[in-house]
């Protein structure tokens, strides 16, 4: 743009320039006369050429700008497209975007989802999961004290069907001769049964280091005079307190194949063999039950990459599905 003193004609109202000139996108103007399109008032040397006439560029910016389909206004600065319609960062994050599953902030940038489709932001990349179905818990779950006093985090829809010591009553050794059914087996009589609840931290004090995954013990007892075995028999059985109805009830089976094998000799058979045949058990029983958590807790076991419990599981269940009880029987006794 320059000025000079010539006698042209103004392209806005067509007469002749006398005096100062004001050359601009190709053409003459008075002064009076180079103004913004959209305003009206005088533009100086700043403006943005748009369909060759003028505009200030926060004129032109209001009239031509890209405007969020949501609010309506102009979008300045980065925005998200919805439905290919274009929406500003501030009414993607209020009302559009995916929320963190923890904090119910709108994620923007890195997240991470989980198998359930819940997502969580870079602050809450480990949220604290359900015992007993891996979804990751809100807030308002967190605060509801369903893992005391055990110290087992559950989600609302696990929580409502949690067990507790005033739960265990019908869970005697006939639930056990039910689990071993399934596999076409029979336990011996027992006493009364002693069943207790403990917290993970206590049940895994029991324990050797190779059953770091259990959620459960059978504590046995042999009573020997010399080398004489006298009495053998179970003192009890723990299991993590706090867990869903069909999560406890698969820990208890996988127990119960445990005093199957005490009762047959067979307790010195330890790792793979001895874990995949109580994993079949309770295999078996999550079967029987057949509700969407159940089959869930299936699910986790077939894909349970632990060389002892997911590796000895899955070659039980190959040998069940191609040669039934005898092929168990071989493989555990191999």
């Amino acid at each position: 743009m320059g000025l000079k003193p010539q006698r042209p004609s103004c392209r806005r109202c067509g007469q002749v320039i006398t005096g100062t000139c004001v050359q601009a996108l190709g053409s003459d103007w008075h002064p009076a006369c180079w103004r913004c399109e959209a305003c009206g008032a005088p533009l100086d040397q700043t403006f943005v050429a748009r369909g060759g006439k003028g505009y200030h560029p926060a004129c032109h910016e209001t009239r031509f700008g890209l405007r969020c389909s949501v609010c309506g206004e102009v979008i300045r600065g980065s925005y998200f497209q919805q439905d290919g319609k274009p929406v500003c960062e501030r009414d993607y994050r209020t009302t559009i975007g995916a929320r963190c599953w923890v904090c119910d902030e709108a994620l923007v940038g890195t997240f991470v989802q989980n198998a359930f489709g819940q997502k969580s932001c870079a602050r809450h990349r480990q949220p604290m999961t359900c015992t007993s179905c891996l979804r990751w818990l809100n807030p308002t779950e967190q605060a509801k004290g369903l893992y005391a006093p055990f110290g087992t985090p559950l989600c609302d829809s696990c929580g409502s069907f949690q067990v507790n010591e005033a739960a265990l009553g019908p869970y005697t050794s006939a639930f056990g001769t039910e689990a071993m059914a399934l596999l076409g087996l029979r336990l011996k009589p027992l006493p009364p049964l002693s069943l207790r609840l403990e917290t993970i931290t206590r049940i895994r004090d029991f324990q050797n280091p190779i059953e770091a995954q259990a959620e459960g013990i059978t504590r046995t007892f042999v009573e020997a005079s010399g080398s004489v075995e006298t009495r053998r028999g179970i003192q009890e059985i723990v299991i993590v307190g706090g867990l869903a109805r069909e999560h406890f009830e698969g820990v208890l089976a996988h127990e119960f194949g445990h005093v199957w094998l005490f009762q047959e000799r067979l307790d010195a058979i330890r790792g793979a063999p001895a874990e995949g045949f109580c994993e079949l058990v309770k295999h078996l029983w999550l079967t029987k039950l057949g509700t969407p958590l159940a089959l869930a807790l299936k699910d986790r076991m077939a894909l349970n990459p632990d060389p002892i419990y997911g590796e000895g599981f899955r070659g039980m269940k190959l040998a069940w599905e191609q040669q039934g009880l005898p092929g168990v029987l071989d493989r555990l006794r191999r």
